[in-house]
């Protein structure tokens, strides 16, 4: 754990989520989660989500709106992000996410932003289930963000709840003076979904 905060900068997301179906077809869902940086001791950002999803087969399409406060340089800075998430199942292992999403930032210029990710997961056991992501973000036309998870689906039998520990590789792309400049960041996210 060392020598990964000395390399490049470490996080971890603390995130606790609500989600349930209210009628057949129709999801809900609320999150909260928590970004604490472990370089400066301090939290960086708080977000909520809340959102709604119809699921038709093999696809699921939700609306969701984001809000968003985070702390740069010893101010705080709001932006929320509207977004529309369309998600098709391959099959039992596999599902393909785009997300399109309008960033509405408090101090710069409102944007356009897309993700595209591939989750493939193994089902092992009926309990405890392995899996793997990656993501895309792309904005103005250029490809800005990738990150890459490995994580554990863990299921607590006869309850609503369960728990998903979570390794992320973000690799961030920046411009500076016409150079482009790559960098990393490592986060832990500790994840506990309710089903209601």
């Amino acid at each position: 754990l060392t020598d990964i905060r000395s390399q490049s900068n470490f996080q971890t997301w603390p995130t606790i989520d609500l989600q349930g179906d209210i009628f057949d077809n129709i999801e809900i869902k609320f999150e909260y989660r928590n970004k604490y940086d472990n370089s400066t001791n301090q939290s960086k950002q708080g977000r909520i989500d809340l959102g709604v999803a119809y699921k038709l087969n093999k696809f699921k399409i939700g609306i969701y709106y984001r809000d968003i406060h985070e702390i740069k340089k010893e101010n705080r800075v709001s932006e929320i992000r509207p977004h529309l998430d369309i998600t098709y199942k391959l099959n039992d292992n596999m599902k393909i996410r785009l997300r399109n999403e309008y960033r509405i930032k408090e101090l710069n210029e409102n944007i356009f932003r897309y993700r595209l990710r591939y989750s493939y997961s193994l089902k092992l056991f009926d309990n405890y289930n392995p899996f793997i992501q990656n993501e895309i973000f792309l904005s103005e036309s250029q490809l800005v963000r990738n990150r890459i998870n490995f994580g554990l689906n863990i299921k607590f039998n006869k309850t609503p709840f369960s728990f998903k520990p979570i390794y992320i590789l973000e690799s961030n792309r920046k411009v500076s003076d016409k150079n482009v400049v790559w960098s990393q960041k490592n986060i832990f996210v500790l994840a506990l979904s309710i089903k209601i």
